[in-house]
């Protein structure tokens, strides 16, 4: 992107500029101060995109440099690490009021990808009123929906009308940000109903809103794990998801915002953790953390190529008299593993979309088991048709053997494996891929040795 143009540059070019050459984006910023100000001020996302591309300090002195009311903006936007580390380097002052004025969830959001330390050093700088919200909502279970939700919610009394209850929306419009359903209380504040904002536009004002709304409308818990309300806004394909205590008193929503950044952060962890990778991982991590997270599995991992290893040695003397065969292993552990990964991945995102029920597990066995013969055999024959035509026909009856074998064991393992986890109460994807890989390599390298034992 050529910065030297004189248009201006807009939000996202900014974005851009700073993710390919972040030098020349700084330069052009402290050029175009009063441009930075109003790209702030229009555009907080791109905004803060472009701010986790600089250094934290560089960062700090952009964000001090806008008016008060749009650093809350870019810092609802930054990633939580960002945040972490771009307060280190500003005013403990600043940091107080930044925190006082952001929206509770996003804090607690940083809370909780701080460490021990940065959170105690955090919390030293808050006033006594924002650390009471803090501490209020970190007292719900992690992942909860009661650490993600918004306090801030449209509710009238149920015996309002719909003319009055319109005007009382009208004043609530400057207070709450999510304006999305209106929820209809009684005196108690306990949660009777719910009217999306074209029925009670469109209503007649002289009905009663208890007349227009929907009674005993779904709702959920704040101990409620965030991904059961995610769920039921997918489901019941809805907007938003009151939230209730226990004597059924309305405290506030979840959103369909925070149901996508839930079952996105699910997926992701999905995947990290069939690898062995922490789940709360990412590329912002710091190091020592994320070396704690991985090393653990990495050392069972090496355990498990051990014994991988130990059975191949058995073999010493077949591989010793005939070495092609230690070429051809690879092959059938490659494929039985390929294929077994397939299935593991259908599971994992079937059980993070809740699809797979008691009832079905093992239809879902069956049919990926049923998957990995069918593949099987074509793979099968197609190895014995390779290696005839380049002239090892002596060898292609135990290849296809075990690589239509290994794709069996594959597909069967690679459905079964989370399927399994979940049942005795651990996470499905808790690195299902490496239980996965020692299996294949099993039978992959172990079963071709012993096959080709018997017919060579």
């Amino acid at each position: 992107m050529n910065n030297d143009s004189k248009e201006p540059l807009k939000g996202k070019e900014l974005r851009d500029l700073a993710r390919s050459e972040p030098g020349q984006a700084l330069i052009y910023l402290e050029n175009n101060k009063d441009l930075w100000v109003q790209i702030a001020e229009t555009d907080p996302f791109d905004s803060a995109d472009t701010l986790e591309e600089f250094d934290p300090s560089e960062a700090g002195k952009l964000i001090t440099s806008l008016p008060i009311e749009t650093s809350v903006k870019i810092f609802e936007s930054l990633r939580p690490r960002a945040i972490i580390e771009i307060v280190e380097i500003l005013k403990d002052s600043y940091v107080e009021e930044i925190f006082k004025q952001m929206d509770t969830e996003d804090v607690v959001d940083v809370f909780e990808r701080s460490t021990e330390d940065e959170t105690e050093e955090i919390l030293e700088i808050l006033d006594k009123s924002t650390k009471l919200n803090i501490n209020k909502r970190l007292a719900y279970p992690e992942n909860s929906v009661g650490r993600q939700m918004s306090e801030e919610v449209a509710k009238i009394s149920t015996g309002l009308k719909v003319k009055d209850a319109l005007k009382e929306l009208k004043a609530l419009h400057d207070n709450v940000e999510d304006l999305i359903y209106v929820y209809s209380v009684d005196n108690e504040g306990k949660l009777t109903g719910v009217i999306s904002f074209r029925e009670i536009v469109f209503a007649d004002e002289n009905k009663l809103i208890k007349n227009v709304m929907i009674q005993n409308p779904i709702s959920v818990n704040p101990s409620s794990d965030q991904e059961e309300a995610a769920i039921l806004i997918k489901q019941y394909e809805l907007l938003a998801l009151p939230v209730v205590d226990k004597s059924n008193k309305l405290i506030g929503q979840t959103t369909v915002n925070t149901a996508l950044d839930v079952i996105q952060t699910e997926i992701a962890e999905d995947f990290s953790q069939s690898f062995g990778a922490g789940a709360e991982e990412t590329i912002f991590t710091p190091i020592q953390k994320s070396i704690r997270l991985r090393l653990p599995w990495i050392a069972i991992n090496m355990g498990l190529a051990f014994i991988v290893s130990l059975l191949i040695s058995q073999f010493e003397e077949t591989i010793a008299s005939d070495i092609l065969l230690a070429a051809l292993m690879p092959v059938v552990a490659l494929v039985g593993g390929n294929s077994g990964a397939q299935s593991l991945a259908i599971v994992i995102r079937a059980l993070a979309r809740n699809d797979v029920s008691d009832a079905r597990v093992f239809e879902v066995i069956g049919k990926q088991t049923f998957i990995g013969i069918i593949n099987g055999i074509f793979v099968g024959v197609l190895s014995f048709l390779i290696l005839s035509f380049i002239g090892l026909n002596d060898y292609s009856l135990a290849l296809s053997i075990a690589v239509f074998g290994n794709i069996f064991i594959g597909n069967l393992f690679g459905s079964s494996i989370p399927l399994m986890l979940k049942k005795i109460g651990f996470d499905p994807a808790l690195a299902s891929n490496i239980f996965l890989t020692l299996i294949t390599d099993i039978a992959g390298f172990a079963g071709f040795l012993g096959i080709a034992l018997l017919l060579l």
